[in-house]
């Protein structure tokens, strides 16, 4: 099995996207893909993105690569690797027959940028919806192989499942206010409730909380359009 369809379902769930020459067939076949791994790259801003995805793609004298499917910049920007089996999570639940995210972060407590983590929540959504998957199918390498691991510092999982289940439910809805508006006017809502949902994740609230504290916020916007 190779993964060749992951560019075009994160470009189509509106995330920014990087395609690596020969990710199509680069890595091992997989059986299947029991679930998605959330990593940080332990590598600071003065790494740059270009070297970063090489690592990535070429591996470290240690470990062969390709590390990951999917590597996924500060600024929000999923790189892809690799369309087969790569090697980040051998020792872990799942093993290699997983996707990993590789997140750009030094790990020893850089800040998560919103718009990084918005993408990282979107993107996996979409990865999920894809393979008919939930939640349950969403780990930090911590959690799959405990006691060896620590990604991704600093990132609450059980909030993270959260915000990418209300993604995986949420429908645009098919009448009522909104549909009095015009296209860029709900292109202008839509961006500003992604803004709030950034915002509010790295501070680690759960999507809940964000809809119940802005519910009338969010009506007075679509009144006065």
């Amino acid at each position: 099995m190779r993964l060749t369809w992951l560019a075009d379902v994160l470009r189509d769930a509106g995330c920014r996207v990087d395609e690596l020459p020969g990710w199509r067939t680069s890595g091992g076949t997989l059986s299947e893909v029991r679930g998605i791994v959330w990593h940080h790259t332990a590598s600071g801003r003065s790494t740059s993105d270009a070297t970063m995805a090489a690592i990535l793609r070429n591996g470290r004298p240690d470990l062969p690569g390709p590390l990951s499917q999917l590597g996924l910049t500060r600024d929000g920007t999923f790189v892809v690797i690799a369309s087969g089996k790569s090697n980040h999570n051998g020792y872990g639940t799942w093993g290699n027959q997983s996707i990993g995210i590789e997140a750009y972060n030094n790990g020893i407590g850089e800040t998560w940028p919103a718009a990084q983590i918005a993408a990282w929540d979107r993107g996996t959504a979409a990865i999920l919806r894809h393979l008919k998957l939930n939640t349950s199918h969403v780990k930090a390498h911590r959690e799959t192989d405990p006691g060896r691991k620590i990604d991704p510092a600093g990132v609450n999982m059980d909030q993270a499942r959260q915000r990418i289940a209300y993604l995986l439910t949420y429908q645009p809805p098919s009448k009522g206010p909104l549909m009095a508006l015009t296209d860029a006017e709900q292109a202008e809502l839509l961006k500003k409730v992604r803004e709030l949902h950034a915002d509010y994740a790295v501070k680690g609230r759960s999507m809940r909380q964000v809809i119940l504290e802005n519910a009338e916020r969010l009506k007075r916007l679509v009144s006065a359009s």
